[in-house]
């Protein structure tokens, strides 16, 4: 197969040709034939690399453009976030930070070409997929559909940002050569009505270059509309030509996501992917004149609370940085893995031309120990107020990202099981302004104890957005803070007020700071610091628990002990020379009062997760008395992937199930991934407040018996070696009607796979005995 490309000297010139036609002297035309990309019929590959405005300080837009050339790059890919520009409907930001316009044109100035990738859905690991939250506030709306109110904001969004950046199309003189319609749909659907409207917004809009799609192999049947270019996310060596050639043979072959990384999630550790490897793929598509666009390039950092989470296997969130082991490091420095594609480049990309020098590295600064003497109370955020019967979300608040605070007196002595049903998705619950426990979604925790012995008693809730899902069908479920209701012992708690707390803003510098040290609750703690020369650094927060940090006014993201990411970030181009302010909010208090600047982050250190379960708290002394009148199903699983349901004969009124083994595929301790229960309308439950209450067995860390309602797919209940009678009962939370169950093997595990077994369903609890 012929080799196409254009050298370097090619692309400056260009370059130099397109910063002319910003006047109007001369545009270019960039086109798809015979199998290849032209660009004024000359054949070109392209050599993407992606990177995301809003995660890279604007000040190093131009520093990070450079290092991307220089490692052999000729065109950055750019997903744009839509979020980031309507905050508010119909008002719309393209300045600063925001101004994707100037990213492009310094683009075009460094001798890069760009693709657009304009979603409006994005994914990219950022909240919502980049949808604006106050979609959220419409009832009913479903996203990425034909749903009318759904395209009208999207029209509305793609036609102002055509206003903005259409004239930067290659054919009008700029640098962008195609136009990304949706995002990876084929993973999500197969509407072309509403694929096809959305290619016809962006034309309209006044992108004229060729437009493309990108889906993962499998999906790109379901992903492609036409009159737009597929093309393939994720495929390796002769996988590329065989996925593409199902839709347009011979090419052009463009891989839009190579994966030579991958991005981190709270609580598990730093990912990371040695470079030889991907190395020897990336020159493979070299060699075999495919187009290819490395995902990440640079991944920055999520600045603003702007981070995403992932529902596939359990709630997980991203964290504020997105480094992703890309070749470009989250702060510009060159990973092993710059080099060793830099040299594949030169040596088949480039081999009669000389690429540019690679920038030296910028500034970095150590800075001292510093103490935060001063202090604020969390009402000092306060501003609004809503009173209301039952809890509000944030978006019911018109609130997007940070914070939320409920409030409630009670006025009766109790003591027993505080229920926040469906809390998205860290709430911290203070008792007469102390805290008296956390509940986190990623373990799916929505109860704890209370004792509330004195009266009239101040109940505070406060909730995080911890980062709106972006991937997948819970997109649908986006909505934050206390979504449902709060209830003691089954009794819904009424009469709440709720204050927005935002805090990515940069008003916390304003409040009144005292030097009284405040403990054991949420607090804000300010010092200011001078500096005699500014370099970039890395806030050492390992040991301030759980919180958010801002620098001379800007957010510079949450930190979290559980890590893998210890440090946070500090632009040098954010600091001064001279005096400097650094607020910390405390969301869980450690007593930390001290922090560092650090000449390198810490990515790779996991903490103490407290919320998370370590030993098993059942009783294995104790059995069930299970009683042949309560049983409601006797069935047998497959040894097969996927859910399995089973329905019942009709519908059964329950609040405590039991799961019975008979037996497994091969005589091996059971397990069992996960376990589903279907109301009588045909519904799923919601396990929001399921409980586990009893298990004959479980293998500690490994099999826990909660694993079996924690809606992860990589998690299963597994029993003991010795367990002759495998059991484990629910508490479903309420009596229910129930029609039936699904159940799923795991998919990591053969061994042991339920086969048969017996269910047993009542209202009132089962009886243990010794």
């Amino acid at each position: 197969m012929p080799k196409f490309f254009l050298t370097f000297c090619t692309c400056l010139m260009f370059a130099l040709l397109l910063s002319c036609t910003s006047s109007g002297v001369q545009s270019s035309r960039f086109e798809i034939k015979e199998g290849n990309f032209y660009l004024d019929e000359q054949p070109i590959q392209l050599i993407c690399g992606e990177m995301h405005y809003p995660r890279i300080p604007k000040e190093y837009w131009r520093d990070r453009m450079k290092r991307a050339k220089a490692m052999g790059i000729n065109t950055v890919s750019a997903y744009v976030f839509w979020n980031y520009h309507e905050r508010q409907p119909g008002v719309f930001d393209f300045k600063g930070q925001a101004d994707i316009k100037r990213f492009i044109q310094i683009a075009q100035e460094e001798g890069l070409f760009v693709i657009l990738r304009p979603g409006p859905y994005v994914c990219a690991e950022w909240d919502f997929g980049g949808y604006p939250w106050w979609l959220l506030k419409e009832e009913g709306m479903v996203y990425r559909s034909n749903d009318e109110r759904f395209l009208q904001a999207c029209q509305n969004y793609i036609q102002r940002l055509g206003e903005e950046l259409s004239d930067l199309t290659v054919s009008n003189g700029g640098p962008i050569l195609m136009v990304q319609v949706e995002n990876e749909y084929g993973s999500y659907g197969a509407d072309k009505v509403y694929l096809g409207k959305l290619r016809d917004m962006i034309k309209e809009a006044g992108f004229n270059v060729p437009l493309m799609t990108c889906d993962g192999a499998g999906q790109m049947e379901a992903g492609r509309v036409g009159g737009t270019l597929s093309t393939v996310n994720g495929a390796v060596g002769e996988d590329i030509f065989k996925s593409v050639d199902r839709f347009h043979p011979g090419g052009p072959y463009f891989v839009a996501e190579f994966y030579p990384a991958w991005f981190d999630v709270w609580g598990t550790p730093h990912s990371y992917r040695d470079y030889k490897k991907p190395a020897e793929q990336l020159e493979w598509m070299v060699k075999n004149n495919v187009s290819v666009s490395i995902y990440m390039f640079h991944g920055g950092t999520n600045f603003d609370y702007t981070n995403g989470a992932n529902t596939a296997y359990g709630y997980a969130p991203q964290p504020t940085s997105y480094d992703y082991d890309a070749p470009l490091g989250e702060y510009g420095n060159m990973y092993p893995k710059y080099w060793a594609f830099r040299e594949v480049l030169q040596q088949h990309l480039y081999k009669d031309e000389q690429l540019p020098e690679v920038p030296g590295p910028n500034p970095v600064i150590e800075i001292e120990e510093l103490t935060l003497s001063e202090s604020a109370s969390l009402s000092a955020a306060f501003m609004e107020t809503v009173e209301a019967e039952k809890p509000l979300c944030m978006e019911e608040i018109n609130q997007d990202f940070g914070y939320i605070h409920y409030e409630t007196i009670l006025n009766e002595k109790t003591k027993g099981t505080l229920t926040i049903k469906d809390v998205r998705d860290y709430a911290v619950v203070l008792l007469n302004g102390k805290q008296i426990g956390s509940l986190d979604r990623r373990h799916r925790q929505s109860s704890m104890e209370i004792d509330v012995s004195e009266v009239p008693a101040k109940l505070e809730i406060i909730v995080e957005n911890v980062g709106r899902v972006n991937y997948g069908a819970d997109i649908l479920n986006n909505r934050k803070g206390i979504t449902e209701k709060v209830s003691i012992n089954g009794t819904e708690l009424l009469g709440w007020k709720c204050t927005s707390l935002p805090l990515y803003k940069a008003h916390v510098g304003s409040f009144n700071y005292q030097n009284d040290n405040i403990k054991g609750q949420p607090a804000f703690h300010r010092t200011t610091f001078m500096l005699d020369s500014i370099g970039d650094t890395f806030l050492d927060m390992s040991s301030w628990g759980k919180g958010a940090a801002w620098i001379n006014g800007r957010s510079i993201g949450k930190f979290w002990n559980i890590g893998p990411q210890q440090t946070l970030y500090v632009p040098g181009p954010w600091l001064k020379k001279g005096q400097n302010e650094l607020v910390i909010f405390a969301f869980e208090d450690t007593g930390a009062r001290t922090v560092k600047g650090l000449k390198e982050p810490i990515l790779d250190q996991l903490g103490i997760d407290k919320n998370k379960r370590e030993k098993s708290t059942m009783d294995y002394s104790l059995k069930p008395v299970l009683e042949s009148g309560d049983v409601v199903l006797k069935a047998e699983m497959t040894n097969e992937q996927g859910w399995q349901e089973f329905q019942f004969d009709s519908p059964v009124t329950m609040r405590h199930l039991a799961l019975e083994v008979l037996s497994t595929n091969d005589g091996k301790p059971a397990g069992v991934c996960e376990l589903d229960v279907i109301d009588k309308d045909g519904n799923v439950l919601t396990k929001d407040t399921w409980k586990v209450v009893y298990a004959s067995s479980e293998v500690e860390d490994k099999g826990f018996a909660e694993y079996i309602i924690d809606g992860n797919l990589g998690t299963q209940w597994k029993a003991g070696a010795n367990d002759q009678d495998p059991c484990v009962i629910v508490d479903l939370g309420e009596i229910t009607s129930v029609s039936g169950i699904r159940l799923r093997h795991s998919y990591y595990e053969q061994s042991g796979r339920l086969k048969a077994f017996q269910l047993y369903g009542r209202p009132q609890f089962f009886l243990l005995k010794d």
